[in-house]
């Protein structure tokens, strides 16, 4: 086989991506450069995952390269993931005709991994950088006797593998950990899967031997021990990626426009589309950055930090998570370990993550803005089937609770993928949302704390549901009419009366308006009447005070119930930019948990 065709690269790659599918558990277990998040294998495949699924191979190399490396940029996932997407994208742009040559191979390759190296801002060797150089020599320096790209590929095997071994030494924190790099590890698999593709003419694995080859010991002399590597805390909390889509994009340009965003900066792309990745401490700060240059989709935030303490510090056998409506304070979730999966907002061609990477000052000018109201969207089956995986490798069990499934598709986007990842994932409907969410989640978080498994936590859901009480003072329903939540008659008529609404949720999971006054003064006494009210009836064994953009009405609210109720919130919060597009500007709420 002298030349390839875009068939047969896509057999390559479809090779490849299923060697380090079979992989990524153990690849994960490795991951210790640049963060010891545990998700390097996972990252990889899923990269490679994605722009094969997006992609529909042809005859042309140059096409189905093309079409690769613009679904791989989509689809890159972490800091191997992105580097990997640019070296795609290298050996597309040496990629121009119906079939490849050897020695146009090897160039392209070479051109690959310069490409890669300079989407890194600060490259460091001992990494997939230096196995991609790697193999990028031994190609050049045998691409002019192979007999064919079987030849070329297998003469590059050895050399890979004293290169990936090497890295343990390059690095100070591998060779601290005794391991070598992860993403390197990978890139290693996806040559050898290559290799098997273009020996025997079909990608060889199946799923029984998927299951032998997690454990790496038919491929790659890897150290014999699978425990994660010892490791520290990440210095900064998130893994923060984007895609910008415009027009004579420089990633130059954006590279200096995040040059003091955080660390471990890669930009990789090109003219009508570039994919960022860097750790930060400020995704919303990072899409700031962003938003002049187009617009920004594909946001992803994943918390490093919750990740070091899954898999070292885990407290309880069961995993908590909720969405992102769930109004908790940050420290809350921080002190039980509280997996939240961010619903989107989209606004202006741009899609941002809950919580994450949308700040109330963004959301206020754009839900005041000119251009249409922003939508709000759950999460993707994807991003639950990601999340329940990597608690799965962790925790014994999973449980999730979500907003009431009569306010969103959310439950039903993570009961699916919960059905698909077996008995030891639970989803549970709470009914609720914002702070009575968020303490139903803490009621839920406290039991796995104690000991309890998931069933039993579960079986106590629907009391706990019971027990809860949201209570929203808002300015006008003009927020909630134009996302939909309430009819533009009722809307039309609180505003011609000057009604100024309280918001709750009936049994059902259902928003209700009731208790209608004519001012924000009246509507506090209110609110404050019915929570001693309900205190007296049924001891509260927590309250909370949430607020959109009001913190000095909902100070003024806390201290007025502290005074009447003889103890304080639990918190004070900022609520959710999904339920803030909704409250509008300057609600407040009381939340409501009975012993």
């Amino acid at each position: 086989m002298k030349t390839l065709d875009g068939f047969q690269l896509y057999g390559f790659f479809r090779a490849g991506s299923r060697r380090v599918y079979a992989a990524r558990h153990y690849i994960d277990t490795i991951n210790v450069f640049p963060v010891p998040d545990g998700d390097t294998g996972t990252n990889l495949s899923s990269t490679l995952a994605g722009a094969l699924a997006s992609t529909v191979p042809g005859a042309s190399a140059a096409r189905t390269m093309a079409n690769l490396a613009d679904a791989a940029i989509l689809s890159a996932r972490g800091n191997s993931g992105v580097i990997f997407a640019q070296f795609v994208s290298g050996l597309s742009e040496k990629i121009d005709s119906a079939e490849i040559r050897i020695q146009e191979f090897a160039e392209a390759v070479g051109h690959a991994h310069r490409r890669a190296r300079e989407s890194v801002s600060e490259p460091k060797e001992g990494t997939i950088l230096s196995i991609i150089e790697a193999w990028a020599a031994a190609l050049s320096q045998r691409a002019r006797e192979a007999q064919g790209f079987t030849e070329l590929i297998g003469s590059s095997r050895e050399i890979l593998k004293r290169s990936l071994a090497q890295t343990t030494e390059r690095l100070p924190e591998l060779k601290e950990a005794g391991v070598v790099d992860a993403g390197a590890a990978g890139f290693v698999e996806f040559v050898e899967g290559g290799h098997e593709y273009l020996a025997k003419g079909t990608p060889i694995i199946d799923e029984e031997e998927d299951a032998r080859a997690s454990a790496l010991k038919d491929s790659i002399e890897f150290q014999s021990h699978v425990e994660a590597a010892p490791s520290s805390p990440p210095r900064l909390r998130y893994c923060v990626e984007a895609v910008v889509g415009g027009e004579s994009l420089s990633i130059e340009a954006v590279r200096s426009a995040l040059s003091d965003c955080g660390d471990c900066l890669i930009v990789a792309g090109g003219p009508r589309r570039i994919k960022i990745h860097v750790h930060a401490d400020d995704p919303a700060g990072v899409m700031e950055r962003l938003s002049p240059f187009g617009d920004v989709t594909g946001q992803k935030a994943d918390d490093m930090l919750l990740q070091y303490r899954d898999a070292h510090e885990r407290q309880s056998k069961v995993a908590i998570v909720t969405d992102s409506s769930c109004d908790l304070s940050s420290e809350l979730i921080d002190r039980f370990g509280i997996h939240v999966v961010p619903l989107y907002i989209l606004a202006e061609g741009s899609e941002y993550l809950d919580k994450l990477t949308i700040g109330p000052e963004i959301l206020r000018g754009l839900s005041e803005g000119k251009g249409s109201f922003p939508r709000t969207s759950q999460p993707s089956g994807p991003s639950f089937a990601r999340l329940f995986s990597t608690l799965l490798s962790h925790y014994e069990e999973v449980l999730a609770i979500h907003l009431s499934s009569a306010m969103s598709g959310t439950l039903a986007a993570s009961r699916k993928e919960a059905e698909k990842a077996g008995s030891r994932v639970r989803v549970v409907d709470s009914r609720h949302l914002s702070g009575s969410l968020g303490l139903i989640v803490l009621r839920a978080a406290e039991a796995a704390r104690q000991g309890m498994d998931a069933a039993s936590i579960a079986a106590r859901l629907e009391e706990w549901s019971g027990k809860a009480r949201i209570l929203v003072s808002v300015t006008s329903l003009r927020s909630m009419v134009k996302g939909g939540r309430v009819s533009p008659l009722k809307g039309m008529l609180a505003q011609a009366l000057n009604l100024k609404p309280i918001v709750s949720v009936d049994k059902n999971g259902k928003s209700i308006l009731y208790g209608k006054t004519f001012s924000e003064a009246a509507n506090i006494r209110k609110i404050v009447a019915m929570v001693v009210e309900d205190h007296g009836q049924r001891p509260l064994k927590w309250y909370a005070v949430g607020h959109a953009g009001a913190p000095e009405k909902a100070g003024s609210l806390a201290g007025e119930l502290s005074s009447r109720l003889g103890f304080p919130p639990l918190y004070t919060a900022e609520i959710s930019s999904v339920v803030a597009l909704n409250s509008g500007p300057g609600a407040v709420s009381v939340s409501t948990m009975a012993e």
